[in-house]
C-alpha cells in the first residue's frame, strides 16, 4: 500500500478520492487551509484517523514558495494527488485569486516534491477540460476534442474577466507543469487529469444546500425551483468515475507522463430537467420548475464531442451514466435538506 499526499482533501472531488484511497487501504495525509476544515473528515473516518491511516496538515496558502515542504518532509510519500485549485466566481482580483494560486500552487508543489521529498513516484495533477477546450469556437459543431488540443488561451487573455481567468488558470497551470517536468527531469513521473463539468453526489461537508460545489449547486439550483437551467460546457463526468481515475492514474505505470481526457461524454442540463420531472413528477410541480423543452437537448446544429477512450484503454476506466449520477446525487440532496441544510 502506498502513503499519498492529497492536497485539497476537504473538496469536492478531493473527498471522493480519499474515501476511495482509504477503501483501498493507503495511508493518507490531506492539506486543508485550516484545521477546522478537517473536522468534518476526521469525524467522517474517524477508524482510519485512530489508525494513523488518515491524518491532515495544514497549508494555509498555497501560493507561497515552499508551502508544502514542511509536510513533504514528514512522511515517506509513495504519490502525491494534487487537487487543490480555485474554481469559484466571486473572484475580484483575478491575478491573485485565480492565476497566482493556480500556477505556483502548482509549480510550488512539483518544486517541493524534487527538492525534499525523493521518495515520492508519481504525481497526478487534476487539471481540466478548460485547457483543452477552446472557447473562442463556442459549441463547434462536428469538432470530437483529444488530449493533443490545448486551449489557445493566454494570460492577458485570462484577466479580461473572471470566466476567461478560469480557463487561463486551468491552462497555463498544466502548461507549468510539463514545463516543469521537461526542464528539471525530476525522479517522479506526472499525470494531469482533465475532467470538464463534474457532478455527483457530495461527499465533502456541506453546511447548507446553498453553499455546495459550483457544479452540484447547478443541478440543486434546478431540482429546488430556483434557476433555470445554467449551460455551458456540453461533457460531463460523475465525480466518482474522476476519484476512480486518481486512484488509477497513481498505481498504473502506462500513465506516466501522460495527460488523459476524464469524461463520459455529452450532456445537456435539460437532462437534469427531463430527469426531475420523471422521477419527482410532484416536488417539480410544487417548486415550479420549467419544463423548458424535454428531449431537446442541444442546438440544431450540434455541439462538439470528445474522445475519452485514452482513459478507457490505459487506465481501464468505465464511466457512469447520467441517470445514475442524477438518482445518486438527488438521493443526497434530499438527505442533507432532510438535515435541514
Amino acid at each position: 500500500m502506498s502513503t499519498v499526499l492529497l492536497t485539497g482533501a476537504n473538496g469536492f472531488i478531493a473527498a471522493t478520492i480519499l474515501r476511495k484511497l482509504l477503501e483501498r487501504g493507503h495511508t493518507v495525509v490531506g492539506t486543508v487551509r485550516s484545521q477546522s476544515k478537517a473536522t468534518f473528515l476526521r469525524e467522517q473516518y474517524k477508524s482510519a484517523v485512530d489508525s494513523d491511516k488518515l491524518k491532515f496538515a495544514v497549508v494555509d496558502d498555497i501560493t507561497v514558495p515552499g508551502a508544502f515542504d514542511e509536510v513533504l518532509r514528514s512522511h515517506q510519500f509513495d504519490a502525491v494527488l494534487h487537487t487543490s485549485s480555485p474554481f469559484h466566481w466571486n473572484i475580484t482580483d483575478i491575478d491573485k485569486e485565480l492565476l497566482q494560486p493556480a500556477i505556483q500552487g502548482t509549480v510550488g508543489i512539483l518544486d517541493s516534491v524534487h527538492r525534499v521529498a525523493p521518495s515520492v513516484k508519481r504525481v497526478v495533477v487534476t487539471s481540466s477540460f478548460a485547457s483543452v477546450v477552446n472557447r473562442t469556437k463556442g459549441s463547434w459543431p462536428g469538432k470530437v476534442y483529444t488530449e493533443a488540443d490545448w486551449n489557445p488561451t493566454t494570460r492577458e487573455e485570462g484577466l479580461k474577466d473572471v470566466g476567461s481567468g478560469y480557463y487561463a488558470s486551468k491552462t497555463l497551470a498544466e502548461q507549468a507543469a510539463w514545463d516543469f517536468v521537461k526542464e528539471k527531469n525530476p525522479s517522479f513521473t506526472l499525470t494531469t487529469l482533465c475532467p470538464p463539468m463534474v457532478y455527483g453526489p457530495p461527499e465533502q461537508e456541506v453546511p447548507s444546500l446553498v453553499k455546495l460545489n459550483t457544479s452540484d449547486l447547478d443541478i440543486y439550483d434546478i431540482f429546488n425551483g430556483t434557476s433555470d437551467p445554467r449551460y455551458g460546457v456540453w461533457i460531463w463526468v460523475d465525480v466518482r468515475d474522476l476519484a476512480e481515475a486518481h486512484v488509477l492514474a497513481m498505481d498504473s505505470a502506462v500513465a506516466a507522463n501522460q495527460r488523459y481526457i476524464i469524461s463520459q461524454g455529452n450532456f445537456s442540463p435539460q437532462m437534469f430537467v427531463d430527469y426531475i420531472w420523471k422521477h419527482y413528477p410532484e416536488r417539480a410541480a410544487a417548486k415550479g420548475i420549467n419544463k423548458h423543452t424535454p428531449g431537446k437537448y442541444y442546438p440544431d446544429e450540434g455541439v462538439y464531442g470528445v474522445d475519452a477512450s485514452k482513459s478507457v484503454k490505459e487506465l481501464g476506466m468505465r464511466y457512469t451514466p447520467i441517470e445514475d449520477m442524477l438518482r445518486d446525487t438527488l438521493k443526497r440532496f434530499e438527505d442533507l435538506e432532510a438535515e435541514g441544510k
